[in-house]
């Protein structure tokens, strides 16, 4: 019986100490195979706010609407359920007034070409839809994939523009 109990009483240990690690550090997936174990570690938040770097690659007409000091709003989709779903709330904020002339609008299909993929390769895109948004000095203050809430984009659209 005293084994059983030192058992759980440590099963709990390494339970809440794993939770602990997991929320400090990002989650963490481990894949084995005959050979090997590899054990990957997916940061916790994501570096937001930070300036967007342009690579060598980036395309043109992105480097264009970054020159015209407007904030964007880039969302790379796929024709899924989900991205649809995104693309209705930014097309409320495309239509109100209070963003025309001070936000470009971005709505880009994955699947349309290497320019596409060489933005969405400058943006670490993982998962599609994918959703970005940048002030006019080229700050990233949101990045997203999956489901956004339009609200969630308003507020950061918000403050992108009236900062």
């Amino acid at each position: 019986m005293k084994k059983v109990v030192l058992f759980i009483v440590a099963l709990v240990m390494i339970l809440a100490l794993t939770a602990c690690g997991a929320a400090g550090t990002g989650s963490t997936e481990t894949t084995s195979t005959a050979d090997a174990t590899v054990t990957a570690t997916a940061p916790a938040v994501l570096e937001v706010p930070r300036a967007f770097v342009p690579s060598g690659n980036t395309p043109q007409f992105f480097i264009d609407a970054r020159k015209e000091n407007q904030a964007i709003l880039l969302m790379f989709y796929s024709p899924d359920q989900i991205s649809q779903e995104v693309m209705r709330g930014i097309n409320d904020l495309f239509e109100n007034e209070k963003y025309v002339g001070l936000v470009k609008f971005l709505l880009l299909d994955i699947d349309d070409g290497e320019e596409i993929t060489e933005l969405a390769r400058d943006f670490s895109v993982g998962y599609i839809p994918f959703t970005a948004i940048l002030d006019e000095d080229g700050t990233v203050v949101l990045e997203k994939s999956g489901y956004v809430d339009v609200k969630v984009l308003e507020q950061a659209l918000h403050s992108a523009v009236y900062r």
